[in-house]
C-alpha cells in the first residue's frame, strides 16, 4: 500500500507540473465517469460475469475458463474474472463496481500510454496521443461497462511496449512480463492472438537487422510465463479431452471462420474502412480509407522513426490484413488491439510537422475530431436506462415466491437473458440452477418478454421438459410477465 501511495503521489506531482496533461486527464475522467451507474450496460454477458465473479470473491468457485467467444463454443481464459473481481468486493457486491473498475483501469491505461510515449518519444507526441484517446467515443463507450474486450486496448499496448523493450535490451523480466501480457490479451479477446505477428517482427528485426541475438533462457522464460498465465484454460482442456482445442479446429476446418472465397483485397479494403468509420465517427469510402493508411505508413517508414513507433505500425497494418481473413462482423470492439497503436501513429506524424502554425493546426484538427466524437456522447442529454437498478427491482419481486432450492429462471424468448436478475437473486441467498440443468427442478420461473407466453406446449426446452407444468403465480414488473410454474398433481 505504501508503494501504491508513493506511486500515486508521484503521478499527481508530475501531472501538476503539466497542466495541459492534467486537464486532459480530468476530461477523460469526466467523460468516462459521468452518469456512469445510470448508463452502464447490465445485460446477459454482464449478469453472467457478475455471478461468476461473485462466486470467486466468496470462494465458492474458481473457474478455469472465461467467457465464451462469439465464434462458437470456444472459451477464453478466466483472467478478466480474477483481475476485475476486487472491484465487486470493493463495492459490496453491487455490480456497478465492475463498471467503475473498467473505467478506472481505462484512465490508468491512458496515463501509462502518455508516460511511455513522453519518455521514449516526446511530450508533444504524448499530448496529441492523449488528446485523441481521451475524446475517442469508441474508447469511452467501452470503458463505461464491464466486458472482457474492453481492457484489450491497454494490455495489447503494454505488450507492444515490452516488445520494444526486448528490442532495446535483453532482460529476463521483460520477456516474463511480455509473455504474461500476451496471454492476458488473448484471454481478453481471441483476436489478441494477432499480437504474435508484431512479436515475430520484433524478434526477426532484432536478430537480422540489428545483428543481435537473444538469450535462449530469456525466450524460454517468456514462453513459460505465457503458458503459466494461460494454465487454467490448458488444464481445463486436458481435463475435458481437449474440448476447447477440438472446437477451435472444427470451427476453422468445418465452419469456415477463415474466408476461403471472394477477393481478399476487397475484404482488406472493407476492414480498413470500417476501422476509420469507428475511430472518426464518419463514413469513409474504401478509397479514402486506404489512401490514409498508405500515406500514414509511408510517412512512418520513410522517416525511420523510433522502433516503438515501427512496432505499433506493424501491429496496425498486420491486424487489418489478418482480420480481413476472418469471416466475422467488424464491430468496434474487434479492433481493440490497434486503437492505441493508431493514435500513436497519428500523433507521431502530426507532431513531426514542421510549420510555424503547427500547434494551431493540430489544435484545430483535434477540435474537429472531438466534435465528431462528441456527437455520440448521448449520456449528456439522454436519460439512462439504469439497467442494474431495473434488474434488482425485478429480482426483489421474487421475495416470498421461491419455495425451493431447486428452481430455474428462464427467459422467453431465448434471445433475452435472466442472468442480471439471477445475480441479485443469488446475492439475496437464492441460487438458481444452471441453464443447462438436465434434471427436474421443483419450480420454474418463466420471465416472459412477449405480449403473451404459452405455457402448455411451449417449445422452450426447459419448459417443455418440465413434467406436467402448472401455473402457481403470475405477476408483472417492468413490462415483464413472470410465471411461477410447479409440477401439477
Amino acid at each position: 500500500m505504501d508503494f501504491l501511495k508513493k506511486s500515486l503521489n508521484a503521478i499527481v506531482h508530475i501531472l501538476s507540473k503539466n497542466m495541459t496533461t492534467f486537464l486532459l486527464i480530468l476530461i477523460a475522467i469526466f467523460l468516462r465517469f459521468y452518469k456512469l451507474s445510470e448508463f452502464t450496460t447490465f445485460l446477459g454477458d454482464q449478469g453472467r460475469d457478475a455471478i461468476i465473479i461473485k462466486r470467486i470473491v466468496t470462494f465458492q468457485h474458481f473457474p478455469a475458463i472465461g467467457a465464451p467467444t462469439s465464434i462458437g463454443q470456444i472459451f477464453l481464459g478466466p483472467f478478466y474474472y480474477y483481475f476485475i473481481a476486487p472491484f465487486l468486493l470493493l463495492f459490496n457486491f453491487n455490480p456497478v463496481g465492475l463498471t467503475y473498475g473498467v473505467a478506472f483501469l481505462s484512465i490508468v491505461g491512458l496515463i501509462f500510454g502518455y508516460f511511455i510515449i513522453s519518455k521514449y518519444l516526446s511530450k508533444p507526441t504524448a499530448l496529441v496521443f492523449l488528446s485523441l484517446a481521451v475524446f475517442s467515443h469508441t474508447l469511452i463507450e467501452y470503458s463505461r461497462f464491464s466486458w472482457n474486450p474492453n481492457l484489450l486496448p491497454i494490455f495489447s499496448f503494454l505488450a507492444l511496449y515490452f516488445m520494444y523493450l526486448i528490442l532495446k535490451r535483453d532482460k529476463l523480466t521483460d520477456f516474463v512480463i511480455l509473455g504474461a501480457l500476451i496471454s492476458f490479451s488473448v484471454q481478453l479477446h481471441y483476436l489478441g492472438i494477432f499480437l504474435f505477428f508484431p512479436l515475430l517482427f520484433t524478434l526477426v528485426y532484432k536478430v537480422i537487422l540489428k545483428k543481435n541475438s537473444f538469450n535462449i533462457k530469456n525466450i524460454c522464460a517468456g514462453l513459460i510465463s505465457c503458458l503459466l498465465c494461460s494454465s487454467p484454460l490448458i488444464i481445463f482442456d486436458l481435463k475435458h479431452q481437449f474440448l476447447n482445442s477440438k472446437n477451435f479446429l472444427n470451427l476453422i476446418f468445418k465452419k469456415e471462420v477463415v474466408v476461403s472465397q471472394g477477393s481478399i483485397l476487397i475484404r482488406i479494403l472493407n476492414t480498413n474502412k470500417e476501422f476509420y468509420n469507428h475511430v472518426f465517427k464518419l463514413e469513409f469510402s474504401n478509397l479514402i480509407a486506404i489512401i490514409i493508411t498508405l500515406l500514414l505508413s509511408f510517412l512512418i517508414f520513410r522517416s525511420k522513426k523510433n522502433s516503438f513507433v515501427v512496432i505499433n505500425t506493424v501491429n496496425f497494418l498486420s491486424f487489418i490484413v489478418l482480420f480481413s481473413f476472418l469471416n466475422s462482423s467488424r464491430f468496434p470492439h474487434y479492433y481493440g488491439q490497434v486503437y492505441f497503436s493508431f493514435f500513436l501513429i497519428l500523433a507521431v506524424i502530426l507532431s513531426s510537422i514542421r510549420i510555424k502554425i503547427k500547434y494551431v493546426m493540430i489544435t484545430i484538427l483535434i477540435i474537429f475530431y472531438a466534435f465528431f466524437n462528441m456527437k455520440n456522447y448521448g449520456y449528456f442529454i439522454e436519460e439512462g436506462s439504469r439497467q442494474i437498478e431495473r434488474a434488482k427491482r425485478i429480482a426483489m419481486t421474487f421475495k416470498g415466491k421461491i419455495d425451493s432450492r431447486s428452481f430455474l429462471v428462464v427467459p422467453e424468448p431465448f434471445t433475452e437473458s435472466a442472468d442480471p436478475v439471477k445475480y441479485f437473486l443469488e446475492v439475496d441467498g437464492h441460487t438458481a440452477l444452471p441453464d443447462d440443468f438436465a434434471g427436474q427442478p421443483d419450480e420454474l420461473f418463466l420471465m416472459c418478454h412477449l405480449k403473451d407466453c404459452v405455457i402448455s406446449g411451449n417449445p422452450q426446452w426447459q419448459l417443455s421438459a418440465f413434467n406436467n407444468p402448472k401455473i402457481d403465480k403470475i405477476w408483472n414488473i417492468e413490462g415483464i410477465k413472470i410465471y411461477k410454474i410447479v409440477h401439477g398433481k
